[in-house]
Formats: structure tokens, sequence, C-alpha cells
């Protein structure tokens, strides 16, 4: 399977006045940020994330969500990213999912080569 890493995500404009507390998840589970709910971001923030994952050649998705303290927590949108076997930097903008919302967030990533090493 190729390996990629999460390099950073920048919050281009937040969903909230007050910052977004936004968190990552894929397949189902919280991967970012490890150790806390969330992570405050607001407009132009950029925020390193630095994490390695295996994942399936073709199309995978990563939803941004907004912790909420008083109500269920909302799903922002997702990047939506083909991953192919040519290692080398990219980048996704967030696909839109919550109604009515301001958000736009951009995920920079890479794909490693066979050895799991960075090519940049």
């Amino acid at each position: 399977m190729p390996k990629i890493r999460i390099k950073s995500v920048q919050c281009t404009t937040p969903d909230e006045i007050d910052k977004d507390e936004m968190y990552l998840k894929m397949d189902g589970k919280k991967i970012w940020p490890e150790g806390e709910r969330y992570h405050r971001v607001d407009t132009g923030d950029v925020s390193s994330v630095n994490l390695d994952l295996e994942v399936k050649e073709g199309w995978n998705e990563i939803e941004v969500w907004d912790f909420d303290f008083v109500s269920a927590n909302n799903l922002l949108g997702v990047f939506k990213f083909k991953v192919d076997l040519t290692p080398g930097d990219y980048s996704t903008s967030m696909k839109l999912l919550e109604r009515d919302s301001t958000a736009s967030y951009l995920l920079f990533w890479e794909i490693l080569d066979k050895d799991g090493n960075s090519v940049t």
C-alpha cells in the first residue's frame, strides 16, 4: 500500500466567527490532532500535522470536523484525493458539506517513495 504524509492543513476561512475547533477523521476514526480533542484555527492559520498514513491506491478521503461543546460535532467537509505510486507534493481543497457554512480548508500532503521516505 502507498504511504502518504499529511504535512499541514490551512484554514482559509473558518466556519465560526471565534475560530474553529477542527479535527480530522479517516475511515471513521479520528487521526489528528493526536492527544487532543481538536485544534483551534482561524483565517490563514497553517497547522503542521506531520502524520504518515498507509492508504489504498486510488481515491481517498479525509474528513474535516468541527468540535462542538453543546451540540453534535459538525462535518464541515472532505478532502478527496487520488493516490498513485508517483512520489511528490500535492495539495487538495476541501469540498464543503455543511449547509450554510463558510468554511474553507486546504490539505498539503505528499506521496512517499516505496521505502516511506520523502522525495522533497
